[in-house]
Parts: C-alpha cells; structure tokens; sequence
C-alpha cells in the first residue's frame, strides 16, 4: 500500500506520533486528524466523537489507523471514558462503509482482557495467554476496547470485503515512559494496572510498525493481535510474579519461565511479519 494515502486519527499523541514517521519514512500519503494538534504537520482538527466530521476527514482515503481515545480510565468520569472510545470507533467504521474504505485498523488494548483495571480480581484461563482467550472486561476502559472489537465484527458481517485489523497494545514505552521502569524493575509498586498487564511492554517504535504492518495486511475478515514484546520488564522470575498475583489453579505452559512474557505474540509474527525490536530500557532486543 505504499504511496496510498492513509488517515492516522489521534495523530498527535504517543502512538500516533511514531506510526505517522513510520508511515511517512515508507512512502506513504499520510493525513494526521487529532483534537488536540500538538506536531508541526498540519494537523487535522477532527472530533472523532462526530460521524459528520469523521465522515469529511475520511473522504479519498485508502484506510484508516484509528488511535484516537481517552487512553485509560484514570483521568475521565466512567461514561465519559466508555461513550468516547466506542462511539468514535463506531464513527470511523460507520464512515468507512458509507465511503468504501475497506481498510481499517484498531488501536484495541490488552485491557479488553479484563485485567488490568478490574474491579474484582480473577485467574486467566491459562498461560500464556494468546488471542483465544476470552475477553472479561469490568472496568469502563476495558469494556470500550473490547466493545470497539465487536463493532468491527459487526461491520464485518455488514461489508464482509473489509480488512479489519485490531491491535491489542500493552504499555507502550517512549523515552518519556520508560523513566519509571528503573525503579519498577527494583522496587515495583505493584499496583493492579500494573500486573493487570502482565508486566508486559512494547516500545513505541515497535507499536509503530505493528500499525503499518496491520495496514499492509490484506486478508478480508478481522484479525486480533497481541502487540508486546517477548519478555517482561521485571527482574523477578514470571512464574513467581504470577503466583504471587494471580494465585490458584489453571495451566501454565511448561515454557514459560524467567523473563518469558505471559502474553503470546505470536500471531502478530505469523499473519503480520512483525517483532518486537527494542527491549524496555530502548535498546535492541538481542
């Protein structure tokens, strides 16, 4: 797809900032929407929460790379959180159907597991886990990523041509993040958002690149896929952790060990051709 022209909606923010440098650094005709500009690059002011204006900002597209949302349920009331994050992932997809764009990619959450921000603790079925497992969301955050998914199932069954893609993204680390993992190597807080992800990671670089790689996939139907690296970030031993946060009965593969991520990307590598390339203090992953 290199030369089409594509709309990264959330442009301007941590993610949206690397996917339209990837894109850009690949041939490609991006147009950056986001309601808060922040970059020098002629941003476009689009309110994703209005069908009408997604609609305007999508005319001559070839695809889409939806990244706009309110990115955790920290900082906003519940409703407001849930009502942002679905509808304008409704709005993309309803526009893409009027428009005919076929190709459109989600920016999903490894939230839409559940367990990240729930409000009553549980086991994951098995370790570790992969795109099967099912996905349990409680809290407002989780419950939209996990929404956005089903919109694009429906879609699907509305324009079954289309290529949807949803990426589930785990912390995703920039030079700004990544000055907190030190101490949470060595004397972690542990709170439950925390090990709700699994002490999992992916560096922005890398999420930047799953993104193009999701826009170049196209297979019709829709695809979920989890986006982290292979490893952990804490220095303690995965099954321990596990143990300690997530105590009780259910398979554990007999792999998973040390620094092993509980969380299988695999199928990102198989379908999509993409690896982690950075570990988590920014350096190459060996």
């Amino acid at each position: 797809m290199s030369g089409k022209k594509v709309l990264v909606s959330g442009s301007d923010g941590r993610i949206g900032r690397a996917t339209v440098a990837e894109l850009q650094a690949h041939g490609y005709a991006v147009t950056p929407a986001d309601l808060n500009p922040r970059q020098p690059w002629g941003t476009q002011v689009v309110d994703f929460r209005d069908l009408g204006q997604v609609i305007g900002v999508m005319q001559g597209q070839d695809a889409v790379i939806h990244l706009a949302a309110i990115p955790s349920p920290d900082h906003h009331s519940a409703d407001v959180v849930f009502r942002t994050n679905v509808i304008s992932t409704f709005n993309v997809l309803e526009a893409a159907a009027i428009l005919g764009v076929r190709n459109i990619t989600l920016a999903s959450s490894i939230s839409a597991l559940g367990y990240a921000f729930r409000h009553r603790p549980f086991n994951p079925h098995y370790l570790p886990i992969d795109e099967a497992h099912p996905l349990l969301s409680q809290d407002c955050y989780g419950l939209s990523k996990m929404i956005g998914e089903a919109l694009a199932d429906g879609f699907l069954r509305r324009a079954p041509e289309m290529s949807l893609v949803s990426l589930r993204f785990t912390a995703v680390l920039d030079e700004a993040a990544r000055s907190w993992l030190p101490a949470a190597r060595q004397e972690p807080t542990d709170d439950a958002s925390t090990y709700g992800a699994f002490w999992t990671f992916v560096d922005v670089r890398d999420a930047a690149a799953a993104c193009r790689l999701a826009l170049e996939y196209d297979g019709a139907g829709h695809e979920a896929f989890y986006i982290c690296a292979p490893t952990i970030y804490r220095e303690d031993d995965i099954r321990a952790l596990m143990a300690k946060h997530f105590p009780g009965d259910y398979p554990i593969d007999k792999a998973l060990r040390g620094s092993s991520s509980p969380v299988d990307a695999s199928k990102a590598e198989r379908l999509l051709g993409w690896r982690a390339r950075y570990d988590w203090d920014g350096s190459p992953l060996t």
